[in-house]
């Protein structure tokens, strides 16, 4: 936990690539924490403080740990409600997030609790000041005209800021509001022609929070002269820029062991204090330059509230740089705050796929040809935008819905919710993406009509006209199409390998949305300037957990570049895992070379296929054909959309449509288990002239491997699968579940 926080470099010297060697720093560190925890305690507030909580008791579940650490708190406060989240569960011990007042946290006295207060270094995820100098500097060289803004995300501690009675039902996708109906009620956004904001909801019971925040900026906070031991100036709210740390370097016991040497970030922040907020320079940029945004949780017991501070780098100056990193240093400060993260940007990262996810044999379609096309099914894409008088996505008798409308009868695009604008742009990457999913002239068969082409489409059109992305809020974004669309594809991503805020975010809204399964991008940085197979490549949020993370394999026939192996080898620039916590990514790979799809020209009114097909990543009229895992991962999401109605229809057990088995609801982690486990093993990495690099089965490189929907699901007459589903069993702690399959050799299995 210490080394994926800014905790490791926190208290790392200039000489030492490890924490401080002696642990007295480390435990005078806890020693003032404990101290500003009391007093928080004993403030006018009775503030309390974030705490990491752990349990280590031998031959203990996760959960029995939990209800341990809980019944141990309710002896002191058992007329309080205490919350508790999960960080870290494995088999030696449990730990979460909890805020206790100080006097109740020293009550965890036993050996098999180790109880630590969550200093502000713990909070920041690892790389966040990175990640904020790199935000600012990208903000700066917006060339869109603006818009693009730094972000901070934090995740206040369990119990903060909970969604009022009443509102639970209105933002959980269930019922007939939507989330975007209940951000429109309590914020008046977005209009049926306007680009849709993402206000968050309203700041109400949380401004003590940014009022707090906020005054440990100014600069006149330094002259504060409250009797109150809890109010700190900003320098003394962290043990490695206060006057404690300087007298401990500084006092005869620590001079014995010659570790009196300060840590670079505590030469970075005390600098940065002493030019930035000591001077004033930054007040006016604090006092008008920050917008805050407040997502409370409708599950207090499994998610904290999220809160956001935008800052606003229109008219910046030199010392704007400056300004957002001390931002950092505040919001890491504040008791109700229990993790800080800095939003990364993201960058956008068919004919032939349709038949190779389906047969593998050129021109055939089984599933399609037995009506598994998608029907029925709504994908939704967040990406630059789609060109909606395409022929693949053009409905006759229709304009395009805009804003917050859902339009069940549309033929192709149901929603069209314009976050940047209402278009893509010359060839844009989120037309390709879309008609690879569900393309389909009204007309006729299209040259490369989607891998669903009988599926629908939601839009969240999150691109400018650079092709630049600019998220809104991870459950705002999420929430596109909802609920008729269970199915989320981002071709997009950051090269942060980390498990980030969003990351979390993506998990935490597909398991309160059980149905719901998420399609992210891998990346393509799995080789960069003549470096092959670069590991930790994988970003941001595909290092989620229960999102699929979409690795691309080569194409093959025409539509493949000449000197390709062939679909049994890996494209070179598929990121690779792991993850930094060590978790395998990608999950699976889909064809992600030279995939044919529509070209958008916002110019052009119908285009359509042209007399002569492009070839492999050219483009012609009304088709481009693109490379990357943006192109493997709608390759997923559209076959995804093919499992939802292969179950919805009725097809299993009997590989024949069965309205008496139809199964109306599938999970998404069934969805995700069909796929993964009909995947088919690679042969390697092709790297062109470089020769091939081995891969091999749950590796880095290609997770499960192959995407291959007849080795996924059975259709009578076509497949040979062996399938025996279990969907939504529950299993208590301590219980077993047995399940017995049989399996029929005779055809080679």
């Amino acid at each position: 936990l210490l080394l994926d926080s800014e905790t490791a470099t926190e208290f790392k010297t200039s000489s030492s690539e490890e924490l401080l060697s002696d642990e007295s720093t480390w435990e005078e560190a806890n020693r003032y924490e404990w101290i500003k925890a009391l007093n928080a305690e004993k403030s006018a507030l009775s503030q309390k403080y974030p705490y990491l909580l752990c349990h280590t008791g031998a031959n203990m579940s996760g959960w029995q740990r939990r209800l341990a650490i809980a019944k141990a708190i309710n002896e002191t406060v058992a007329e309080e409600e205490i919350y508790l989240h999960t960080l870290l569960n494995d088999d030696d011990h449990l730990c979460v997030y909890g805020q206790l007042l100080a006097s109740v946290a020293m009550t965890l006295t036993e050996d098999v609790f180790v109880v630590q207060p969550v200093m502000a270094s713990l909070k920041m995820i690892k790389g966040a000041v990175e990640g904020m100098t790199e935000e600012y500097a990208k903000a700066l060289s917006d060339s869109s005209g603006g818009g693009y803004f730094p972000k901070v995300d934090m995740g206040l501690c369990p119990g903060v800021a909970l969604m009022e009675e009443g509102n639970e039902d209105a933002t959980n996708g269930e019922g007939e509001q939507s989330y975007f109906e209940y951000l429109q009620q309590v914020n008046g956004m977005g209009g049926s022609n306007s680009a849709v904001g993402d206000e968050g909801e309203n700041l109400d019971g949380v401004e003590d929070i940014t009022e707090a925040i906020t005054n440990l900026l100014l600069s006149e906070s330094l002259n504060n002269n409250s009797s109150d031991a809890a109010v700190l100036p900003l320098s003394q709210e962290f043990y490695t820029t206060s006057q404690a740390y300087i007298d401990y370097l500084n006092s005869s016991t620590n001079s014995t062991t010659g570790d009196n040497e300060q840590s670079e970030r505590a030469q970075f922040w005390g600098d940065l204090l002493d030019e930035f907020q000591s001077s004033g320079i930054c007040d006016e940029t604090y006092k008008t330059r920050l917008t805050w945004k407040i997502y409370r949780s409708t599950q207090p017991t499994r998610a904290s509230s999220q809160m956001q501070v935008v800052y606003n780098n229109t008219g910046e100056t030199e010392t704007d740089s400056g300004c957002a990193l001390v931002l950092l240093l505040a919001v890491s400060a504040n008791p109700d705050v229990c993790s800080v993260d800095v939003r990364r940007g993201v960058e956008p990262s068919n004919q032939i796929a349709s038949f190779m996810v389906e047969s593998e044999r050129q021109n055939q379609n089984p599933f399609r040809a037995r009506g598994i096309d998608g029907t029925g099914e709504t994908v939704t894409i967040s990406d630059t935008g789609v060109d909606p008088d395409h022929c693949y996505f053009d409905d006759p008798n229709k304009s395009q819905p805009t804003g917050l409308t859902f339009d069940p009868s549309a033929r192709k695009i149901q929603q069209y919710v314009p976050f940047v604008d209402t278009n893509d742009y010359q060839y844009g990457h989120g037309t390709h993406v879309a008609g690879t999913i569900a393309g389909k002239r009204w007309d006729a068969d299209g040259a490369a009509d989607g891998i669903a082409p009988g599926a629908k489409l939601a839009v969240a059109d999150i691109g400018n006209r650079n092709g630049d992305l600019l998220t809104p809020n991870d459950k705002t974004l999420l929430s596109t199409g909802r609920p008729q669309s269970q199915i989320h594809s981002a071709s997009w991503g950051s090269e942060f390998n980390f498990y980030t805020s969003r990351a979390r975010n993506f998990d935490q809204f597909m398991f309160e949305n059980d149905e719901f399964l998420i399609i992210v991008a891998a990346g393509n940085s799995g080789s960069n300037d003549g470096a092959f197979d670069i590991p930790n490549t994988v970003g941001d949020p595909a290092t989620a957990k229960n999102v699929i993370a979409v690795g691309a394999h080569n194409s093959w026939g025409h539509s493949s570049a000449s000197g390709n192996l062939g679909p049994s080898y890996i494209a070179d620039f598929s990121s690779r895992g792991p993850t930094a916590d060590n978790r395998m990514k990608p999950d699976i790979v889909a064809v992600g070379k030279s995939v044919l799809s529509a070209g958008a020209d916002p110019n052009v009114v119908g285009e359509c296929d042209p007399s002569k097909i492009p070839g492999a990543n050219s483009r012609n009229g009304g088709l481009l054909s693109l490379q990357g895992t943006s192109m493997a991962t709608p390759v997923v999401s559209g076959t995804a959309a093919l499992i939802r109605q292969y179950f919805r229809d009725g097809y299993y057990p009997s590989g024949e449509k069965n309205s008496d088995d139809a199964y109306p609801n599938p999970s998404g982690a069934l969805v995700k288990a069909v796929l993964m486990n009909g995947a088919q093993n690679l042969r390697g990495v092709d790297n062109g002239v470089h020769g091939v690099t081995d891969s091999k089965p749950y590796d880095n490189t290609q997770g499960f491997g192959r995407l291959s929907l007849q080795d996924s699901v059975y259709l009578a007459g076509q497949t040979n699968v062996q399938l025996e589903v279990w969907d939504r069993e529950r299993i208590e702690d301590q219980d077993i579940n047995t399940y017995n399959v049989t399996i029929d050799k005779s055809n080679g299995c």
